[in-house]
């Protein structure tokens, strides 16, 4: 998770917040379409989210 937070490619769809406790995803569609599957065996953002 911390990998792929850090990953400057994906700045636009996931990023930390300003203090770095949490993170936010700023595009849920496309989160899941473009960054999941690279990281999981799904894309499934709910699954993400349970995860």
């Amino acid at each position: 998770l911390y990998r792929m937070v850090n990953d400057p490619s994906d700045h636009d769809l996931i990023r930390w917040s300003d203090t770095g406790d949490s993170f936010f995803v700023l595009d849920q569609e496309r989160f899941a379409s473009e960054v999941l599957g690279r990281w999981f065996k799904h894309k499934n953002f709910s699954s993400f989210v349970r995860q």
